[in-house]
């Protein structure tokens, strides 16, 4: 397959756009200070970058033609996406303890939400790369396996810009948290709208953009529902009760468990028979 027959072309520039973007959505509440942030935020912006830095190499290496630099960087998911979930359990853990404590007002009121969204995001994550191991000798469903997990990060980086730049409105805490929610979904809704668009224009392989279509669904509607339970708040507490390394090992582990899957499920190579005289 050569450069010009690849899929999705120069997607490692929109890679690096929301690189940039994250930047300007995350500064005024992490970046400008990083030293009050806790060691978990820390974790999942590391873990973060580091794995959409990966798929900006991967998308520039085969767009270049450069495939066994691009089979090589491809080995490091072995270690960037146990990684990744790791970093999300811990911050998963770290808004549960604040909700537990009940000295955060943020919290009391969306903790338990931002948690399923959290933890769906999450273990979506997962299941994305796993099918992006399974399908990677049809290069098209693999690619946009890969690609569509930076649709899962659209929506909590677009919560932070759209208030500030679009609507130009900065929400004053505690007197607008009840707004909040309409960042996160306008931030979703434009992450399924994206995979909507990429799904039209690639029908025959576009699969996956449906899949994570559905999983920024999912992400609103447990947010307005699972996440106000009174049950699944008890639950999300008694979570943040659990030593934190507990929780990110175990989400090493599944993700680990989920990629040996992916890539024990991927059809071997097609022999070559052997030309006859």
């Amino acid at each position: 397959m050569n450069a010009r027959s690849t899929p999705y072309r120069l997607a490692w520039i929109w890679c690096l756009a929301l690189i940039a973007l994250t930047v300007v959505a995350f500064w005024p509440g992490y970046l400008s200070r990083l030293g009050q942030a806790a060691i978990t935020s820390h974790a999942h912006s590391a873990t973060a970058t580091a794995w959409m830095l990966l798929l900006a190499m991967q998308s520039w290496s085969i767009d270049r033609g450069k495939r066994s630099q691009h089979r090589s960087l491809g080995l490091a998911i072995f270690v960037l996406v146990p990684l990744f979930a790791a970093g999300g359990a811990g911050a998963v853990h770290s808004m549960a303890a604040e909700t537990a404590s009940g000295d955060d007002p943020f919290y009391n009121i969306w903790g338990p939400s931002l948690g399923t969204y959290d933890l769906v995001a999450s273990l979506g994550f997962i299941a994305l790369t796993a099918m992006a191991l399974k399908d990677r000798r049809r290069v098209a469903r693999h690619a946009a396996w890969l690609l569509a997990t930076p649709l899962l990060l659209v929506g909590p980086v677009l919560s932070r810009v759209y208030p500030r730049f679009l609507f130009d409105f900065v929400l004053q805490w505690p007197r607008d948290f009840a707004l909040f929610r309409w960042g996160i979904h306008l931030g979703a809704l434009t992450a399924i709208a994206v995979s909507l668009w990429l799904w039209r224009r690639n029908r025959q392989y576009g699969g996956p953009w449906l899949v994570v279509a559905a999983i920024n669904l999912a992400q609103m509607v447990l947010f307005e529902t699972l996440g106000f339970l009174p049950a699944w708040k008890v639950a999300f507490v008694a979570f943040g009760g659990i030593p934190v390394a507990i929780h990110a090992l175990v989400a090493a582990l599944l993700a680990s468990a989920a990629l040996w899957w992916g890539w024990q499920a991927a059809p071997g190579r097609p022999r070559r028979t052997p030309a006859t005289l």
